[in-house]
């Protein structure tokens, strides 16, 4: 049986540039059973797929013109400090770090600095084997969470 697996999925809007960071839970699924994993993501990205939509209608208040969506980065493993393991429903400063694996991977997470951030990823041999390549590129996200309400969305 495959574990459930934790997803961060960074979306960024156009043409307002704001970007949406959400973590959502994939649901364990039998790795002998393509179904079931095809089932499992799915469910990942219809829970990423609320989130955003619920973020954009509560955005039309502040900013009303139409919204295009993309993923920019994407990362299924922990990262980075423990501001993403927390509640959502806030704004964060993260750093990004694309992979050698190409769009959309990347290793992602909060500190400091781009040097603190890049000496914790050294010290993770998880994230050091997700090949993350410098620099590393500052973000201010609005973060929601699986678990977040249609009341808890933050302001725009």
């Amino acid at each position: 049986m495959g574990a459930p697996i934790t997803i961060f999925r960074l979306f960024r809007l156009r043409p307002c540039g704001r970007e949406l960071l959400v973590r959502v839970e994939r649901p364990a699924a039998s790795n002998a059973d393509q179904g079931a994993l095809d089932g499992a993501d799915r469910f990942a990205d219809a829970a990423a797929e609320r989130l955003r939509e619920r973020w954009e209608r509560h955005l039309k208040p502040v900013c009303a013109h139409p919204h295009t969506s993309s993923v920019v980065a994407e990362m299924q493993e922990d990262p980075v400090g423990d501001d993403l393991f927390g509640p959502g429903r806030r704004t964060l400063a993260v750093w990004v770090a694309q992979t050698e694996y190409g769009a959309p991977w990347t290793v992602l997470g909060t500190a400091a600095t781009e040097a603190e951030f890049w000496q914790r990823v050294r010290l993770d041999d998880a994230l050091v084997g997700l090949g993350a390549l410098a620099p590393a590129e500052p973000h201010v996200v609005h973060f929601l969470t699986d678990t977040d309400t249609d009341t808890d969305l933050p302001a725009g």
